[in-house]
């Protein structure tokens, strides 16, 4: 009685099909790993952005204004990337996290300012490491921000564009 193992048996397929042994037993291709998120951004990101994020007025007259300041510092310095958000019915501070996305640069919350994951309301409006917006270097210079989790209020307001600039 003949016997015959199963490895045995794909060793005589896959040189049939014109394969070596070992091209059977490696594993589908991966995706690449992602570089973990750093506090701090990339040499070529650091420095100081603004948006002046302009919703109108309030039925009394008074301009709707919030200033978005992030302030993007070298990769190992505690709180190297900071968002505030402050002006009409808001003062906010994020502390995040980027991340180099090809030549783009996607920033993810981290925490409040206050070190929780929730609001002064109590409030978990962000996850930790859900990304809030990615900018990247468009045409002339300009920067392009593509919003994700956060998103300034109003109508009107495009899912991207040149909002952020560099702060001199």
């Amino acid at each position: 009685m003949r016997t015959t193992t199963i490895p045995a048996r794909l060793a005589a397929l896959a040189l049939l099909a014109g394969l070596s042994v070992p091209a059977l037993a490696q594993e589908p291709a991966k995706e690449p790993a992602k570089e973990p998120a750093q506090e701090g951004a990339p040499k070529d990101w650091q420095g100081r952005y603004r948006y002046a994020h302009a919703a109108g007025r309030t039925a009394g007259g008074t301009g709707i204004v919030v200033t978005y300041e992030l302030a993007l510092l070298p990769p190992d310095v505690r709180d190297g990337c900071l968002l505030t958000l402050r002006g009409f019915q808001t003062d906010e501070t994020l502390r995040c996290r980027t991340r180099r996305e090809g030549q783009d640069l996607s920033v993810a919350f981290h925490r409040y300012g206050d070190g929780g994951t929730v609001n002064k309301y109590g409030v978990a409006v962000y996850k930790p490491d859900e990304p809030l917006f990615t900018l990247a270097k468009g045409a002339g210079g300009r920067l392009v921000t593509r919003w994700q989790g956060l998103k300034p209020d109003g109508e009107g307001v495009a899912g991207s564009g040149a909002f952020f600039a560099r702060a001199k």
